[in-house]
């Protein structure tokens, strides 16, 4: 694993906390901080993790190393196969559905059973051997993954999903009013989609429903974790990647002469509260859809 310097500190000092439906287990693994640390094989592939605004110098990193090794984006958003493409030939784009929680250095909840469903596919189309394999690596680690030969389109379909991320980092609520501002953004986004021609496909549940052995951490004094963008909040980055899931509604519209007010507004909140260094809750459910105009 390649992560920032506290995450490998603390997985280096006490292993790697994963706490799921089985329990908690402690797991070793290799963690260093920058990839000239690791010696590359030719069997080996790379599973980007980071989130869209850090795309760019993460693979720039990793092509400073070595020059020809696939790449698996395992990321929301539908431009970082892109970014990716523009150093390495072997590009793979995967959808993630996942319960899971990082909001602390050397820990992470895995909140369901299976913990997650991936749909892969090589970019921008088509399939091979070692897409097949590699799902065949997730399917025994526990995860569900399909092989599509029609990635973009499952990655379109997360992007509308994950529309509605940035209103959990707003507002640290869930309910009626949140759900309607989420709606907006979603609804707005297809419109845009549809008028740019994409054509996008849902981003199906995992076959079996999620286990409730895992105790949900809504006790937590962080709050209960509505989603990635609230996660990073929480983590005080200093950045969201909101850029790359309500920004792209943005671009879309501007590029066919149009806007997206919800997205436009929900991409400014965030990216001013990364910065500011804002934890979630800056504005209610009430006070944001005054603010969306959506009352």
């Amino acid at each position: 694993m390649v992560g920032r310097p506290n995450n490998v500190a603390a997985i280096r000092q006490n292993g790697l906390k994963l706490i799921t439906a089985a329990g908690t287990h402690i797991v070793q693994l290799p963690a260093v901080t920058s990839p000239d640390q690791l010696e590359f094989s030719p069997d080996d592939v790379v599973f980007l993790c980071v989130k869209g605004q850090d795309t760019d110098s993460a693979v720039r990193d990793l092509f400073a190393l070595v020059k020809d090794v696939p790449v698996f984006c395992f990321q929301n958003g539908v431009r970082n196969e892109q970014i990716v493409s523009k150093y390495y030939p072997r590009v793979y784009g995967v959808i993630v559905k996942a319960g899971a929680v990082f909001i602390r250095d050397g820990e992470v909840e895995s909140r369901g059973n299976p913990p997650g469903r991936f749909v892969l596919g090589r970019y921008p189309d088509g399939t091979d051997a070692l897409v097949a394999a590699v799902a065949v690596r997730l399917r025994n680690a526990g995860y569900e993954a399909e092989v599509t030969p029609e990635i973009m389109p499952y990655k379109y379909g997360k992007l509308v999903e994950n529309l509605a991320n940035a209103v959990g980092a707003i507002t640290n609520a869930a309910g009626p009013e949140a759900n309607c501002i989420a709606l907006a953004a979603q609804t707005e986004g297809k419109e845009i989609l549809a008028r740019a021609g994409i054509r996008w496909v849902p981003a199906k549940e995992p076959t079996r429903k999620p286990s409730s052995n895992v105790t949900p951490p809504h006790d937590d004094p962080l709050g209960r974790p509505l989603g990635s963008t609230w996660q990073s909040l929480v983590r005080n980055q200093g950045t969201v990647e909101t850029e790359f899931l309500n920004g792209e509604i943005v671009r879309l519209a501007a590029k066919f002469g149009t806007k997206a007010p919800v997205n436009q507004a929900l991409l400014r909140i965030t990216l001013e509260m990364a910065a500011n260094h804002e934890k979630p809750g800056k504005y209610t459910p009430a006070e944001l859809l005054k603010i969306l105009k959506l009352e």
